[in-house]
């Protein structure tokens, strides 16, 4: 857009710089790979238990499970993580093999997502500021610990996040690239993908639309061409699935009918008085104000109940507006890891993260934290366009007003934050650097202050 400046001309293809961040990719992949290994072997849990169902009849019958959701057909799940754990099933053959081997090769394949989630955040900041902060960025991403932890669990945010970036990545390229419309085009459908992983993406659309809306006059045709042309390939992404629940439900789902479910959860009156953690989602039927639906949750259908449920929290809203603000307060508490480390523990488990590794995740977040602060404040921050700075805060923005559980549901924040680390590392290289040379400097000419003059004959 007018004003923003252009892209990093650094040599992003430079050999040196590529290999670094290769090795750093590699490096990433064996800590996680043993992270899998040293951590106890775990089953498959809440979540996580529905994508291994699906995964299995997926590999099976390349369709969602029949047994799972009340034995009735469902949306609830996005296709995309399940579909992808389901390919990886039928390859290495272990859809009828013992629960915990399928729960090691999901993590194993978690393992792969997060160090390209690594290569992806390196080559982000590339494309924004060159070699020396990718290398930083990989790096950190590499050693940043909630994205070892929820990388390898068998989750959809890593894929998610991977997907998500890839999208941005090609948006940005689409700004420097005498090709742009296949960049647009390859952002739309990476935008649709993330979409089908984890429906909060579509917030995606907006950045990435501003991103390849370069053209001059800007209401021109050809300006809104790029942009409509993204949005257009996203929507016949999605469109698939959204038949397919169409067929199965016999109603309209865009994605998943997971909405009313995690609002009807939030907002109700048991979630707004607890003592502990006020405003923290729970399964309606730990709600006494659904008690009635949760007794016939198996004789409705899904999308009726999805319907039902979410017109209740809509009502709830209603009657209590200021409760939107509330709950995105205390979800944004709970997202800066400040509602105790009992909290984090107990939210972690839910993906199957042990207690040490968790508490290890909350002082690692805190401390780069404390580092994104200080990037924002650089020169290269103020510098890149503020649409890569919309997408984190758009996704913040898609779960604090709903349900909030870390580190989860902070993935797809997580790598700005490693983005904004590196930049307070990257500039404190550089002003060490800067400081030996002026030392370098002046040492000859404090030296020659020492030397004797020749005598004079």
């Amino acid at each position: 857009m007018a004003g923003w400046p252009p892209l990093s001309q650094a040599r992003v293809s430079s050999r040196a710089w590529w290999a670094a961040g290769l090795l750093i990719v590699v490096l990433s992949l064996g800590l996680r790979v043993a992270y899998v290994e040293a951590t106890p072997r775990a089953q498959p849990i809440h979540d996580a238990f529905d994508y291994d169902g699906h995964a299995r009849s997926i590999a099976a019958t390349g369709a969602f499970s029949p047994t799972l959701a009340h034995r009735r057909p469902s949306a609830f799940r996005p296709p995309g993580y399940p579909y992808l754990l389901g390919a990886v099933y039928r390859l290495t053959d272990v859809r009828e093999a013992a629960v915990e081997r399928r729960f090691h090769v999901g993590q194993l394949l978690g393992a792969v997502i997060g160090a390209l989630t690594v290569g992806m955040i390196g080559l982000l900041a590339a494309q924004l500021w060159g070699g020396l902060v990718a290398v930083v960025a990989a790096a950190l991403a590499a050693v940043y610990v909630p994205l070892v932890t929820v990388g390898t669990a068998v989750m959809s945010e890593g894929l998610s996040t991977l997907v998500s970036l890839a999208a941005l990545a090609a948006a940005l390229q689409h700004r420097r690239s005498g090709h742009r419309w296949r960049w647009a085009l390859l952002a739309g459908l990476l935008a649709g993908l993330a979409v089908l992983t984890r429906p909060n993406a579509a917030v995606l659309l907006l950045p990435l639309g501003l991103a390849v809306w370069t053209g001059r006059p800007r209401l021109s045709r050809s300006a809104l061409g790029p942009p409509a042309a993204l949005v257009a390939v996203a929507v016949l992404a999605v469109a698939p699935w959204t038949i397919r629940n169409a067929v199965v439900l016999d109603t309209f789902v865009p994605v998943t009918t997971q909405l009313g479910s995690a609002m009807a959860g939030t907002y109700n009156d048991d979630s707004r008085r607890d003592g502990d953690n006020p405003w923290s989602w729970r399964s309606i039927d730990h709600v006494a104000a659904y008690e009635d639906l949760a007794a016939r949750v198996s004789k409705i259908p899904e999308a009726e109940l999805e319907r039902r449920v979410r017109e209740r929290a809509i009502d709830y809203i209603r009657d209590r507006p200021v409760s939107v603000a509330e709950v995105g307060f205390w979800n944004t508490i709970r997202m800066f890891e400040l509602a105790g480390l009992q909290r984090a523990r107990e939210t972690s488990a839910t993906i199957s993260i042990p207690g040490g590794p968790a508490i290890a995740g909350v002082f690692c977040f805190w401390l780069f934290a404390l580092l994104a602060v200080a990037g924002a404040f650089t020169a290269r921050a103020r510098a890149a366009p503020l649409l890569v700075w919309l997408v984190p805060v758009l996704f913040a923005a898609s779960v604090v007003f709903l349900t909030l559980e870390t580190p989860r549901y902070r993935t797809a924040v997580e790598p700005f934050v490693v983005l904004l680390a590196a930049l307070a590392v990257t500039a404190a290289i550089e002003r060490r650097r800067q400081r030996g040379r002026h030392l370098g400097d002046a040492e000859p000419a404090g030296e020659r202050a020492r030397t004797p003059a020749p005598a004079r004959r």
